[in-house]
């Protein structure tokens, strides 16, 4: 059916029972927000708004201050400097397929949300999305959950969730411009040229009591060769446009966004490694509409989202696929009482792939929330997977945890879970000509965690969280019989990881992560067991903000079994603001001690470069 009847059947249903948008609700968000003025409220881990201390996960959250210091970069650069988080890609040639991992997971395992709505495609070989598209400038906020989370978010939850939250409407009309230049070139190589640019602009603000927001971005890159052995240089092309519309009413709140992105990107022949005139081109459409209403003892939540993507391989056999992925997620958030809420939901999930079948997946869902006067806390929930080939399969979790009161208003909170996912395989394991099985079995797995989070009320915080997944059965390509297959013996990737967060003196917030990993039969190709970082930002003066950052990769094995070196990057920027910070100008050198290190064997890695850029705001 086209998504065109699913938005207009939404609208009916929005005339008929009056939804407003998720989180708008004044009604439940009176109990939640209780003293959360001074501390840092999380939402992705149970849908409702709850202060850190009584959530039962240490979730990352990425504030806009924070998007702000990494204005010129790359989201995936951005999200490689948190714990636990490794996206293999992120410092090669632009284009390049970004695998992104948490855990040791790969992209199949990680559940991507835009606006708190599902998107992935089927084409691709994990059914994942692919960040290449994305946009850093029109992101205000993210929140990361790590470990199985598949009874509130479904398949492919299983390692994480990232819900990215893009621009808002205000009040006041708004027009944001920004441009960067620079270079995109590989070690040892003279910085001569521009071989970098990004642009973008984005209107908002209401009309009318209708909120709307218009933006428009585009990228060219063509300073790298994708293969490390090559010459010649790859450009990468990428426009995006997109709008939103909506309103709010007393307890009623609509909004629908439609996106438009385009990439064209070049690459090179890897059987056998040399340079080629390969393009890919890709056209990506993305339709969202949410909706809630909102009522005395909670509300109903509805969100539909469609992706529609394009791509013509324009190489020694050229093919062109289609792909779609519609999600609907319609569900209940209700205050049985003070302290105490539940969740009960239906979604639905129909995958389609140019030539081969479509599938359905049909999901219901509860979960319950009970933050206690006494600080214990209680997240759990159960979720039954009906799926078109596989049929029923259950996924549950538990999490409790528990917070107290120190000295000196500090904090310290314990927390465990433990939590089931279920992942199907994608079209494309199923299907492909070459590589497909169609004997696949699901992948499930089982996510254990404990840790403990300390605060400040000055916002300092430090974490410890062990974790073991065990995979059973699990999603493997055999490389002897060429094909996607299920591992006979049981995975296991456990390890740990440190975070810490302070604010040293009044200008300075220093943050600091190292992660371990090791796995038991598993797939840790490309994957440090050791991996730090560390994002160190100064406020010099009232107009002066230097950013520093820092990571180390630790060894890894690559496909071929060698040994990939261990490297460390160092990356700075400075940023000066004018006309009441209306303006801002910004100097960036990334991996400064031009480094030379392998992240994919047999593909480039970015040397020293620089970019240049502003930002204007009025």
């Amino acid at each position: 059916m086209y998504p065109k009847f699913y938005i207009c059947g939404l609208m009916l249903l929005n005339a008929f029972l009056g939804f407003s948008q998720e989180n708008q609700s004044s009604v439940e968000d009176d109990p939640l927000k209780e003293n959360t003025l001074l501390e840092e409220v999380v939402v992705v881990d149970s849908r409702f708004e709850i202060k850190r201390s009584q959530s039962g996960k240490n979730v990352i959250k990425i504030s806009e201050k924070e998007l702000k210091n990494f204005q010129g970069r790359n989201l995936s650069e951005l999200l490689q400097t948190y714990g636990g988080i490794n996206i293999i890609g992120s410092r090669s040639a632009a284009g390049q397929n970004l695998n992104f991992s948490i855990r040791g997971g790969r992209n199949r395992q990680v559940l991507i949300l835009i606006d708190g709505v599902r998107v992935s495609d089927p084409s691709r070989i994990d059914n994942d999305f692919d960040l290449n598209f994305l946009n850093l400038s029109d992101v205000v906020s993210i929140e990361i959950i790590k470990g199985a989370a598949s009874t509130l978010y479904g398949s492919s939850a299983s390692t994480g969730v990232v819900n990215i939250t893009t621009r808002k409407f205000t009040k006041k009309l708004t027009v944001d411009l920004g441009s960067t230049v620079g270079s995109h070139q590989a070690a040892n190589t003279s910085l001569n040229r521009f071989s970098y640019l990004s642009n973008f602009a984005t209107i908002y603000g209401v009309q009318k009591g209708f909120s709307y927001k218009f933006n428009l971005a585009s990228r060219i890159i063509d300073g790298l060769s994708s293969v490390s052995l090559g010459e010649e240089l790859d450009r990468f092309y990428r426009t995006n446009f997109g709008f939103q519309l909506g309103k709010k009413q007393k307890a009623l709140v609509w909004n629908f966004t439609y996106n438009k992105d385009h990439i064209v990107s070049d690459y090179d022949n890897v059987f056998p490694v040399e340079d080629a005139d390969f393009v890919l081109l890709t056209k990506l459409e993305r339709i969202s509409f949410k909706s809630s209403y909102s009522y005395a003892k909670g509300s109903v939540h509805a969100t539909f989202g469609f992706q529609n993507t394009d791509r013509d391989f324009e190489d020694s056999f050229p093919r062109i696929s289609r792909a779609s992925n519609l999600t609907l997620d319609v569900f209940n958030k209700y205050i049985i009482q003070d302290k105490f809420y539940a969740i009960f939901g239906y979604a639905h999930q129909r995958s389609s792939y140019r030539g081969v079948p479509a599938v359905d997946q049909n999901d219901a869902y509860f979960n319950l929330v009970y933050l206690s006067p006494f600080g214990l806390n209680i997240n759990a929930g159960i979720r039954l997977n009906v799926h078109e080939t596989y049929g029923n399969h259950q996924t549950y979790s538990v999490n409790p945890s528990y917070s107290f009161q120190l000295a000196n208003e500090n904090r310290l909170k314990l927390f465990s879970s433990l939590s089931s996912a279920f992942i199907p395989p994608s079209l494309y394991q199923l299907y492909d000509s070459y590589s497909g099985n169609l004997d696949l079995k699901p992948e499930e797995n089982t996510t254990f965690e404990f840790g403990s989070e300390w605060s400040s009320a000055k916002n300092s915080k430090a974490s410890l969280v062990f974790f073991k997944r065990t995979e059973n059965p699990t999603l493997v390509y055999d490389y002897t019989t060429y094909r996607y297959g299920n591992y006979v013996n049981k995975v296991t990737y456990e390890g740990f990881e440190f975070e810490y967060k302070n604010k040293i003196f009044a200008a300075v917030d220093l943050r600091f992560n190292y992660t371990y990993n090791e796995t038991t039969s598993g797939n840790l190709i490309n994957l440090p067991k050791h991996a730090f970082g560390g994002v160190l930002d100064y406020d010099l003066s009232a107009l002066f903000h230097f950013n520093a950052s820092v990571q180390h990769i630790g060894s890894r094995r690559s496909l071929s079994d060698s040994k990939l070196n261990p490297y460390t990057l160092f990356d700075y920027k400075l940023t000066r603001t004018f006309l009441d910070q209306k303006l801002t100008a910004f100097f960036i050198i990334t991996n400064a001690l031009d480094a030379q290190y392998v992240e994919i064997e047999n593909f480039s890695t970015q040397g020293r470069n620089f970019r240049i850029g502003f930002s204007f705001s009025f």
